[in-house]
């Protein structure tokens, strides 16, 4: 598709982020975006003094091995940029200076020819489109991805901030706008962006009568190639409309069988290839402004810290609206009907589960069984780690609990704390995870037990197998008698709770295996 399209753009400019090896004066390439330019763009421009020979450099203090740098250069021709993109290695040189790769093969997304579209990306802060140019006709993008992270790996790490990474997030919050550090997946690949060729902006606006949707299209120069607007129009979970429009005028009304509520803009050109998308936008039909004023200081008092405060107290919200507004949604009368079923869903698939506690000890003790055997369930989804963390986990707490992990491949890593584990259960799990572990001792399968040092900083409960993980809202041993919950993480919260388990039960300043603790314990 590139092929077809580069026609419409009259040069290339390269943005490029580089490290320089001190002693050998190397170059090597961190980042880079290569954007195709129409001749109505507005074009680059150095920011300040600071850029010389196109190029800034960060501080130097207390760097030893690197220099960063961000470079900003012309290509010499669409094709010529084209070619570089394609085939980085060994062809990616700024100027007379010859720039390597810390990786040594790059993978291509998309594979093909055809480009990934964005939408206009002023307000992205997430994604591919958040580290590239700003662009209100919505962007054509390929990408080339250093798949191993290799510069990644090289340049940043997971676990400390380093002087180097330091001056990299310096450098592209100054220029770039953004921490790569923070988006270290961008780190080490080549991106190819282009904006739309056949317009600078589409507007489109609600018209209420007739019904329908204007549409403005801020054309570029002589182009006058007609495109087809595809509508979407979603109402809650359902599709109401989806049908293709020729356009063939920059201003127009398209009108539409019914009122829109959830309307999604795709555009493509005569050879059906998708050049534009609208994100699915909901038009504005009613504003309703609301206002509290100020009615009192609280002025509270701490003795403990001697430390007084003031809060204020506001009245209750006086609010007006502008617009016509909706008693009954027809849109969302049957999503809303479905989401409240929706904890039903969330109980089955154990992601989310709220038991409600009782006074009536069968009630309770059936409640507490229901629990235990859901607690079972999710430690046997483990296909090779599961990690149990309580502060109060015991002797009997493994009976019921690790025991009942049926893959003998899974490795069972239980923390606890010493602060709550007292001395004579300590000595019993010592002796039935030997007991166990001498039976098991063919298998991967050995339950280690660690307790946590000193004052417990550990205070909630958590499962995690593999990569998934639970919260817990109580001990396992009283796990559903009262009123508590127990909720799937987030997967990319979850990572985050897992790198501190790991560094909690694998560090001797944290944590000590649960023998070394008994042998204490029988000393003293």
């Amino acid at each position: 598709m590139i092929n077809k399209l580069k026609q419409y753009y009259s040069k290339a400019i390269r943005t490029t982020l580089l490290a320089q090896d001190k002693l050998s004066k190397n170059w090597f390439h961190l980042f880079s975006v290569i954007e195709l330019q129409t001749k109505d763009e507005y074009p680059y421009c150095i920011p300040n003094q600071e850029w010389k020979e196109n190029m800034v450099r960060t501080k130097q203090s207390g760097l030893e091995d690197y220099s960063f740098y961000l470079s900003i250069d012309d290509i010499f021709s669409v094709e010529e940029a084209i070619n570089i993109f394609n085939k980085p290695i060994g062809n990616f040189t700024i100027g007379e200076q010859k720039i390597s790769f810390v990786n040594t093969s790059f993978i291509k997304e998309p594979s093909g020819d055809y480009p990934l579209v964005f939408a206009p990306n002023f307000y992205s802060d997430n994604g591919i489109a958040s580290v590239l140019p700003k662009r209100n006709s919505g962007l054509l993008v390929w990408s080339q991805i250093d798949f191993e992270r290799e510069t990644k790996n090289k340049f940043v790490s997971d676990t400390i901030v380093s002087k180097e990474m330091l001056a990299i997030r310096k450098l592209t919050m100054d220029w770039l706008g953004f921490d790569i550090t923070q988006k270290s997946e961008h780190i080490g690949n080549i991106y190819l962006s282009a904006p739309n060729p056949y317009f600078r902006e589409v507007e489109i606006s609600l018209s209420t009568n007739p019904t329908g949707i204007f549409y403005k299209i801020l054309s570029r120069g002589k182009i006058v190639e007609p495109l087809i607007f595809r509508i979407i129009d979603k109402h809650g979970d359902a599709i109401a409309l989806d049908k293709t429009y020729e356009i063939e005028n920059d201003i127009g009304l398209i009108e539409l069988p019914h009122e829109s509520d959830l309307l999604e803009l795709r555009i493509y050109n005569q050879n059906k290839d998708l050049v534009a998308i609208r994100e699915p936008v909901r038009f504005v039909k009613s504003i309703r402004l609301g206002m509290s004023v100020i009615q009192a200081d609280f002025h509270v008092k701490n003795e403990k810290n001697k430390k007084d405060f003031v809060i204020e107290k506001f009245s209750n919200e006086r609010s007006s609206v502008i617009g016509e507004t909706k008693n009954f949604n027809p849109e969302y009368y049957f999503k809303e009907e479905e989401e409240k079923r929706q904890y039903t869903k969330l109980e089955k698939r154990r992601e989310f589960i709220f038991y409600q506690g009782t006074k009536n000890e069968i009630e309770k003790s059936q409640l507490k069984e229901q629990a235990k055997s859901v607690i079972r369930e999710i430690l046997n989804r483990a296909k090779d780690t599961c990690y149990i963390c309580d502060p109060f986990f015991c002797s009997l707490d493994i009976i019921n609990f690790a025991f009942h992990i049926k893959n003998l491949g899974v490795k069972i890593n239980i923390l606890n704390s010493k602060e709550h584990i007292t001395k004579d259960c300590a000595k019993e799990i010592v002796e039935i995870i030997d007991n166990y572990n001498n039976e098991f001792s063919s298998f991967s399968s050995n339950i280690i037990v660690r307790t946590l040092r000193g004052k417990s900083i550990l205070h909630d409960r958590f499962i995690i197998t593999d990569k998934n993980i639970w919260f817990v809202g109580s001990s396992f041993n009283e796990f559903g008698s009262r009123a508590t919950c127990i909720a799937k993480v987030p997967e990319s919260s979850g990572i985050i709770i897992i790198k501190e388990v790991e560094k909690w039960f694998y560090s001797e300043e944290y944590s000590q295996n649960i023998a070394d603790y008994a042998k204490e314990v029988n000393n003293e």
